[in-house]
């Protein structure tokens, strides 16, 4: 073997292994962990759009039109090609607005969850299991549907002075699973409508059987970053 065919070896060695690297550091970033009030993942309030490039690689990254919210929305989205990964992030100007998180999925599986074990797909009982203690849910029909509206000082109680906020949606069973609602799930139904917010051991809800369908983490408190 010649001496410049194995200098050319070693340099591709050289450059696999340095590619070696770079992916395991990339992977290392990615801890599937959502924590309220600070992170998703390596995505803070104060990540940049140049940001999640670096950190997922930009074949990774792209902007879409989405029907995350109200309407289609203009989005950045991360690891889009994997529903059990993929995030949704919209932008209040350069800053970080909210990350919709396995957004293509309301039932999972999905990668990302909190330290103490809120993911997509949870049952509603076991969610209050979590928080040590009956939470409040948002009324069906309502802006603030079958949304966490508070966790009653249980255990899943957040930071008020933090920047981030969990927004944790539940949906009955019957219509994740496509199903028609039962005569005893649609009296139920009826009983959990309107604005005001019904307790989790409310027997009504709890004959739905709520599971959480969609995960955001919103940047709004006092302690993100300026906009």
């Amino acid at each position: 073997m010649t001496r410049l065919l194995i200098l050319k070896l070693c340099s591709v060695g050289s450059l696999v292994a340095l590619m070696s690297v770079l992916t395991s550091a990339q992977k290392q970033k990615i801890d599937w962990l959502i924590v309220p009030g600070k992170r998703v993942g390596p995505i803070t309030a104060s990540t940049t759009r140049a940001d999640l490039d670096a950190m997922f690689g930009n074949q990774n990254v792209r902007e879409r039109n989405l029907d995350i919210a109200e309407g289609p929305e203009a989005a950045t989205v991360v690891l889009g090609d994997d529903p059990s990964a993929a995030l949704a992030i919209t932008w209040d100007k350069e800053h970080v607005a909210t990350i919709h998180i396995c957004f293509g999925t309301q039932t999972g599986p999905c990668r990302w969850r909190t330290a103490s074990g809120i993911r997509i797909g949870l049952p509603m009982r076991e969610l209050e299991k979590l928080n040590e203690k009956a939470f409040q849910v948002g009324g069906y029909g309502s802006d603030a549907q079958g949304a966490v509206v508070s966790w009653r000082k249980g255990m899943l109680e957040e930071d008020p002075a933090s920047c981030g906020h969990l927004l944790v949606r539940l949906t009955p069973a019957a219509e994740l699973a496509g199903r028609t609602m039962s005569k005893q799930e649609q009296s139920s139904y009826k009983q959990v409508q309107g604005e005001k917010p019904y307790s989790s051991n409310y027997l009504p809800l709890l004959d739905l059987n709520p599971i959480v369908s969609s995960l955001e983490v919103q940047f709004i408190g006092p302690e993100c970053t300026p906009r």
